[in-house]
């Protein structure tokens, strides 16, 4: 019988499983089904009083679910790629239980289905055109609800914004964007500020006059450069703390003072600027002014682990952008490439996943894109990848086995002769297999 804190536990268990956006499935050593959470129930279609108690061989595969692989090894299993369904794409992530003596108790799998965004790509090809490549406002795909809030924010309001987000998450495009929502916007100035010598910046900034560098000729700074349009500083947070109160105090006063000048300069123009993440810390260790801090409202702008939704967009309109310039044909990739670029976590950002799209380009010649194209930090482990090599055939499960010789089939260019010898049967016996899995 129960005792009233493993009842307590248990209830916590349950509610903490139904709270997850994942399937949940947890099994003994013998493969009894334990927990079937509220998301398992939606992707599989199997009420949850119909499989626990049962043997989740009497539902799914041993290879499908990896639970009892997991358990025999004692071995976890993170972002294995799998396809439970023809239309079904899923990442599984499986772990052994031990309790405190040691001993196994069971083990859970949880898989992250991904087959909304692997349909997006699909539906892309379905038009007529894909997007045009020469369309700088496709990098500006807003699926996901943060970007669509922050495109909205900055269009009604082009000024005063602090775009806070790690390299390559589209925070150049965003002012732009931002520049461009006002009818005769004027110039668009852009100061990268890491890239200018911190003894420079204030003249770049608000240029200077004649007697400031011993008789050379003053000249106007970017301030001035961007009236009647928009002054987008790059990289804020590296601005000295001298440049940083000049800054604050001309948009404060809305005018400024050339380096070595007396005639206050109206400031006429439209101010954006960008930081990295750490500019909060920066502000709370006083390397960063307050009042330039709160001069601008703060953007958080996602990185693109975070908006994967938009993934199939991008990964198109890069692919489009690279063919045009080479002049091949756009590639396809295959729901399982797209599977795998939606599980990994792009730390390069935007700039990342040009390069790969570029890459795939290049060596695809036009055919679909398959996992074996993708660069290897890129490529996940797969069901067939994660059997040994030196299993028999016979031992497989259904799932494993079909993906094993699916894999041979491919390896082989789809040579049945040579398929057959890398499982170890006969030519016959491949026929019957792949006639019986309908390859």
């Amino acid at each position: 019988m129960m005792s009233p804190m493993l009842h307590k536990v248990k209830a916590f268990l349950d509610v903490l499983l139904d709270s997850v956006n994942d399937a949940v499935t947890g099994v003994d050593p013998d493969g009894t089904v334990l927990y079937w959470n509220q998301v398992a129930e939606r992707i599989y279609g199997i009420p949850k009083e119909q499989i626990v108690g049962k043997k989740i061989g009497e539902f799914f595969q041993k290879g499908s679910v990896m639970l009892f692989q997991v358990m025999e090894t004692g071995c976890p299993v993170h972002q294995l790629y799998h396809k439970p369904r023809p239309d079904k794409h899923v990442f599984i992530n499986a772990v052994p239980i031990y309790d405190q003596d040691g001993e196994l108790i069971g083990a859970f799998a949880i898989e992250q289905d991904i087959t909304h965004t692997v349909k997006l790509s699909e539906e892309l090809y379905s038009k007529p055109e894909l997007p045009n490549p020469s369309d700088s406002a496709q990098l500006l795909v807003n699926r996901n609800s943060s970007m669509q809030q922050i495109i909205q924010t900055l269009r009604a309001n082009p000024d005063r914004h602090l775009l806070i987000g790690e390299p390559g998450v589209g925070k150049d495009t965003l002012a732009l964007t931002a520049h461009r929502s006002v009818a005769n916007s004027g110039p668009f100035v852009t100061v990268p500020c890491d890239t200018i010598p911190g003894g420079l910046l204030d003249s770049e900034l608000f240029g200077f006059e004649k007697e400031a560098f011993g008789g050379e000729e003053g000249r106007s700074g970017k301030l001035e450069m961007a009236t009647g349009g928009t002054l987008y500083l790059k990289n804020i947070h590296v601005l000295s703390l001298p440049t940083q109160a000049k800054l604050a105090q001309t948009l404060s006063e809305k005018n400024f003072l050339r380096v070595g000048g007396t005639t206050p300069i109206p400031l006429e123009s439209r101010v954006i600027v960008s930081a990295s993440p750490d500019i909060e810390t920066l502000v709370q260790n006083g390397l960063f002014l307050k009042e330039l801090y709160y001069a601008f409202q703060p953007v958080h702008v996602p990185s693109l682990n975070e908006r994967k939704e938009d993934l199939p967009e991008l990964c198109h309109h890069f692919l489009s952008e690279a063919a045009q310039l080479t002049g091949k044909t756009v590639p396809r990739l295959s729901s399982e490439v797209m599977a795998a670029l939606t599980t990994y976590h792009w730390p390069g950002n935007l700039p990342q996943l040009r390069t790969v799209m570029e890459h795939l380009a290049n060596i695809s010649g036009g055919r679909e894109i398959t996992l074996e194209d993708l660069p290897p930090s890129i490529r996940p482990t797969t069901l067939s990848d994660l059997a040994a090599d030196s299993l028999p055939l016979a031992a497989l499960s259904e799932e494993m086995e079909r993906s094993k010789i699916e894999d041979a089939l491919r390896k082989t260019g789809g040579n049945k002769a040579g398929a057959a010898r890398l499982l170890g049967i006969s030519r016959g016996s491949l026929y019957y297999k792949m006639k019986q899995y309908r390859l």
